[in-house]
């Protein structure tokens, strides 16, 4: 069985080295646009953006949280975990006040 470059099962052995490459477009005003090449193949990617910043409401912040919490699993989601639960510039989300920032996040994936 060959595995996919996107999910590689146990038995697929990784080269010495890969190269990454990730472009991305920012536009200030809308979605940020990644595009992933490894060794020059490009690759979907899903990206996450932990960004809390003004503007957000905390029921913003936290809909917005739990739907990327739902969505990944693994390493991936390992470091969301982290990152939510103290993010940088959250003294600027309105609303928040004594609530933990994973208060009521979903700590499993798919739930």
């Amino acid at each position: 069985m060959t595995a996919s470059p996107s999910r590689p099962d146990s038995s697929f052995e990784r080269p010495a080295s890969k190269h990454i490459e990730l472009v991305i477009l920012r536009d200030p005003d809308g979605p940020l646009e990644v595009q992933v090449f490894i060794d020059g193949i490009p690759y979907t990617a899903t990206e996450y953006v932990i960004d809390a910043g003004a503007g957000w409401t905390w029921d913003e912040w936290k809909e917005s949280r739990d739907t990327s919490l739902t969505a990944t699993s693994g390493a991936t989601r390992a470091i969301l975990l982290d990152w939510y639960s103290d993010p940088p510039g959250g003294e600027y989300i309105d609303g928040h006040n004594t609530e933990h920032w994973l208060d009521g996040a979903p700590l499993h994936p798919n739930l």
